[in-house]
């Protein structure tokens, strides 16, 4: 299988409404696409690419920083998933081992952008597009001052904390795809709830 080919899974999915065939997929196991996907089914593999490609995007960019190299490390993390199903021993843990292989894939790309001198997105927006020009900079001051926030909490910390607000997932959600308890989880976000306060408490001062 080649990236191209894995690249065309994702765009094609991007364009595409959800389908009477998709609707049947979501109705199969997560263990069961997997146990089809090992036997070469990329049909399979598609829809488990469709089913956690938003969650693998956030585990990325919570780590990478930026939209581009988030997308780039989903894509090879699910490029090395389907090239090492044969290791995955629990098929209904498919989610919190591929999130495994996104956070690795991410972190050596956010050490090539520090060893390249490449500081983590905050992608500048089309200055034509911009309506209200105070509005827009308000906007990009409160955005750049919790993007700086969040970027003093660990790893960890921080992919709980984008899976919770940003993709909506629930602690038993979040657990699972990071291999540990809801309970630590709901600590560990009132810890990171708190640590941002006091930080953006401490810019506004």
């Amino acid at each position: 299988m080649s990236g191209d080919y894995l690249a065309g899974i994702a765009n094609g999915w991007r364009r595409t409404a959800v389908s009477a065939a998709s609707s049947a997929a979501a109705a199969v196991s997560t263990a069961q696409l997997v146990s089809r996907a090992r036997r070469g089914d990329r049909e399979a593999f598609a829809e488990l690419v469709r089913r956690y490609e938003r969650t693998a995007l956030a585990v990325a960019f919570a780590t990478t920083g930026d939209a581009s190299a988030a997308g780039d490390a989903t894509q090879e993390a699910f490029l090395r998933a389907w090239q090492r199903l044969g290791a995955l021993k629990d098929d209904g843990k498919f989610a919190t081992w591929l999130c495994g292989i996104v956070r690795n894939v991410a972190v050596d790309m956010a050490r090539r952008a520090v060893r390249d001198h490449r500081l983590p997105g905050r992608e500048n927006d089309d200055a034509d597009d911009v309506v209200d020009p105070v509005a827009e900079l308000d906007r990009r001051e409160s955005a750049a001052r919790i993007d700086d926030a969040l970027w003093q909490l660990d790893d960890v910390a921080r992919t709980m904390v984008v899976l919770r607000y940003y993709e909506g997932l629930s602690s038993h959600a979040i657990a699972e795809l990071l291999a540990t308890t809801p309970t630590a989880v709901d600590m560990r976000l009132s810890r990171a709830r708190q640590t941002l306060r006091m930080i953006l408490e401490r810019v506004r001062n």
